[in-house]
C-alpha cells in the first residue's frame, strides 16, 4: 500500500472505505505483509463501522513508495448472489472466492495555481497590450478593470502610469476576485491617464 501524498507514519490510523457492494465482516482480519522479508502479521488494533463499509487500523509502514502491503478481508453483500456486477468505481464484484486486490490512494484535492494578468491601457481605456481582462467605462479618472476569469481570492495588484510623458498619480482601489479600480490624477484632479498593471493571485486548477 502506498499513498499519493504525504507519508503516513507507523502507528497512524489508516481508514479504508470499501467499494460499494463490499463489507468488512465481523471478525475479519487485516494483515501486513512484506514477502521478501517473510512478514505476514495480523494487526490487532482494528475497528469497523457497524455496516462494515469502513475499516480502521494502525499503520505498520506506508509511504510514497510501496513498503509491503495490507490484506483486508472483504465480503460481498447478499445481492451479489445475482451474479457478477460492476460497481460505480469500476470494481467487479461477484461470488468468486479468488483473492481480491485493490490499491488505496490518499486522494489529494487539486491545488490552486498561480495566475498573472497584466496589461497596458491608454487614457481612453483602450487596451494597448495584455489579455484576460476588459476595461469598463466610468467616471473621469476611474478605470474599472474586470477579469475575464475570476481569481479564487483577491489578487495583489500593482499599477504605474504609462510611459510617454504623462505625469500624475495612480492608485489601486476596490480589489476583488473579479475586478479592481485604478484612479489616475494630475495636480490633485482626477484625470484619465494611461497606465500599466499586473495582478497576481491564485486561480482554480485546470480541469
Amino acid at each position: 500500500m502506498f499513498v499519493d501524498g504525504l507519508p503516513v507514519g507507523p502507528g497512524e490510523t489508516i481508514r479504508v472505505k470499501l467499494p460499494q457492494g463490499l463489507t468488512f465482516p465481523p471478525g475479519g482480519q487485516v494483515r501486513y505483509m512484506k514477502i521478501d522479508e517473510g512478514i505476514n502479521e495480523q494487526l490487532m488494533d482494528v475497528s469497523r463501522e457497524l455496516d462494515g463499509s469502513l475499516v480502521r487500523f494502525k499503520a505498520k509502514a506506508i509511504g510514497n513508495q510501496p513498503a509491503g502491503f495490507y490484506s483486508v478481508n472483504v465480503q460481498a453483500l447478499p445481492d451479489a448472489a445475482a451474479g457478477p456486477r460492476t460497481g460505480p468505481d469500476g470494481l467487479v464484484i461477484g461470488t468468486t472466492t479468488a483473492a481480491l486486490n485493490f490499491h488505496i490512494g490518499a486522494q489529494q484535492p487539486p491545488r490552486p495555481v498561480e495566475r498573472r494578468v497584466h496589461g497596458t491601457v491608454d487614457a481612453n481605456r483602450n487596451i494597448i497590450s495584455g489579455d484576460g481582462f476588459v476595461v469598463k467605462p466610468g467616471l473621469t479618472g476611474v478605470h474599472r478593470v474586470v477579469f475575464t476569469e475570476a481569481f479564487i481570492s483577491p489578487p495583489t495588484v500593482l499599477a504605474t502610469l504609462r510611459k510617454g510623458g504623462e505625469r500624475g498619480a495612480v492608485s489601486v482601489e476596490s480589489v476583488d476576485t473579479g475586478m479592481f479600480d485604478v484612479r489616475t490624477a494630475t495636480n490633485g484632479v482626477w484625470t484619465s491617464l494611461g497606465f500599466s498593471f499586473m495582478a497576481v493571485g491564485l486561480a482554480a486548477p485546470n480541469p
